[in-house]
């Protein structure tokens, strides 16, 4: 589902953010990829979106070598990730449903389908009641859940988390890591970059350790010691 090839990234000022990185992602994993601030984690989400390219080695992410995409290439590849953010990115002059429904539109698909894709996700998440709602009226962890939502509306067969419970209280980003692992379930592969070292620990799941820009540890049911 995801390949990286002896993968580096570095930047004009010479600071490498990732080196010789090689990793296999099942379809259908859970995983954890850890690491303190600026280990590599960011960078490695942007290089499977093709936010950004690698200086050397090679991405591939459900078939698709992602450096040689063009065109209509790089949406249907977006298509296939969805992508959660620890910051929501929600518009904040749009209802629960239409900034789910947005990632839909922006694809051309609208009417009927659209709203029966929408209707199914925010089933999903919890928020079906929510739906009329406008962001600065939801909590967190609602706010966190519309962002799923979103990220869940095109069937994505990945699904990549960037420190989804950045911004919640405990007991609210339980709830968040309680949904991810139902969408897991589903049949969703999950990439989840994070520093909660309580959150990896109690859930067991491969663990992925990143530090200066290189993989140092990648163990199933692996722990975290932040």
């Amino acid at each position: 589902m995801i390949a990286l090839d002896d993968v580096s990234k570095r930047y004009p000022n010479g600071t490498y953010a990732l080196q010789d990185v090689d990793l296999r992602v099942a379809p259908g994993e859970f995983v954890f990829l850890v690491g303190s601030s600026g280990a590599g984690k960011s960078t490695l989400i942007r290089l499977l979106i093709r936010e950004e390219l690698t200086t050397t080695g090679r991405v591939v992410v459900d078939h698709d070598d992602v450096a040689k995409l063009r065109g209509g290439g790089i949406p249907r590849l977006r298509r296939k990730v969805g992508v959660v953010f620890q910051d929501f990115k929600l518009l904040p002059t749009r209802t629960v449903a239409e900034n789910v429904a947005f990632a839909l539109l922006v694809t051309g698909r609208g009417g009927r389908a659209a709203r029966e894709e929408t209707d199914r996700v925010l089933a999903l998440v919890g928020l079906d009641h929510r739906r009329d709602h406008f962001p600065r009226e939801l909590s967190g962890g609602e706010q966190q859940r519309t962002s799923i939502a979103r990220a869940l509306v095109n069937r994505p067969r990945i699904l990549i988390a960037d420190e989804p419970t950045g911004n919640l209280d405990p007991v609210t980003s339980w709830e968040i890591i309680k949904l991810l692992v139902r969408v897991n379930e589903l049949g969703t592969t999950l990439v989840i970059a994070t520093h909660n070292a309580d959150i990896v620990n109690a859930l067991r799941r491969r663990v992925v350790a990143l530090d200066h820009g290189r993989i140092v540890r990648d163990e199933r049911e692996g722990m975290y010691a932040a």
